[in-house]
C-alpha cells in the first residue's frame, strides 16, 4: 500500500548491501529513501524539513546510533528516528527508545513489520509538525534570547505567573515583566500556548541524561 503522501526516509546504516536492500523496499512502496553510510553525513546532509523518519542502525562502525540520534536532535531534526538493533543490542535500543527513539526494530528485518513502523512513524511526524511547528525553527527563536531570558523560558513553561518569575530570579515584577515580553517578541508569540508548545522541541537542550 503506497503511503498517503510522499515521505522521505533517511537510512543510516555502514552496510552498503544492507542500505540497498531496505532502499529497494522502501521506494517501491512510494517513500523517498536517502542513505548514509555513517552518522556525520546524515546529521551534516539531511534536510531538516523534510516530513518521515529516519532508520538509524544502533552500531555505525565507530560511531553510535545512540549519538547520532541526539547530536541529531542538537541540530534541529525533529523526524521519529527508529533504531535497528541486532539481537544482542536490545538493551541498548531499549535506552535509546528512553532517550527519545520512536521505537526499534531487530535484524533480520521483518519486512511487513518495518513498513509498518515506518508508516506510524512518518504520520507521527505529521502530528508533532501540526501540534508544535519545526524544531528548528524552535532551535533559532530560543538561541536568539539571553542567558536570563531563557531562564523565564523555562520558568513561563513551567506556568510561573509575572510574580513568581520576579520570586524565584530575585527580580523586580517590573523587570520580570520586561523579560517576559522579550521572550514573547523573539518567539514570536501570540500567546502562551506558542511558548510551551515550542518546549516539546527544547527540553533536550537542558536534559542532562541527553
Amino acid at each position: 500500500m503506497l503511503p498517503e503522501r510522499r515521505f522521505s526516509v533517511a537510512l543510516v546504516d555502514d552496510d552498503s548491501g544492507f542500505r540497498e536492500a531496505l532502499q529497494w523496499l522502501l521506494t517501491s512502496v512510494g517513500y523517498d529513501v536517502r542513505c548514509f553510510g555513517d552518522a556525520a553525513s546524515f546529521v551534516g546532509q539531511h534536510d531538516v524539513d523534510a516530513c518521515g523518519c529516519s532508520l538509524i542502525d544502533l552500531r555505525l562502525g565507530s560511531d553510535s546510533g545512540i549519538e547520532a540520534l541526539k547530536t541529531s536532535r542538537r541540530q534541529g531534526h525533529d523526524a521519529p528516528v527508529i533504531m535497528i538493533s541486532a539481537y544482542g543490542d536490545i538493551p541498548t535500543a531499549v535506552r535509546a527508545v528512553q532517550l527519545g527513539a520512536f521505537g526499534f526494530i531487530e535484524k533480520p528485518i521483518d519486512n511487513d513489520k518495518l513498513l509498518s513502523v515506518v508508516a506510524d512513524a512518518c504520520r507521527h511526524h505529521v502530528e508533532i509538525r501540526r501540534q508544535h511547528g519545526r524544531a528548528i525553527d524552535a532551535l533559532r527563536k530560543f538561541n536568539r534570547l539571553t542567558d536570563r531570558e531563557a531562564d523565564v523560558y523555562w520558568l513561563l513553561v513551567g506556568g510561573a505567573a509575572t510574580k513568581e518569575l520576579a520570586a524565584k530570579l530575585n527580580i523586580s515584577t517590573r523587570t520580570a515583566e520586561t523579560h517576559r515580553g522579550r521572550v514573547f517578541d523573539k518567539f514570536e508569540a501570540r500567546g502562551l500556548d506558542d511558548i510551551v508548545q515550542a518546549a516539546f522541541h527544547l527540553r533536550l537542550l537542558v536534559d542532562s541524561s541527553l
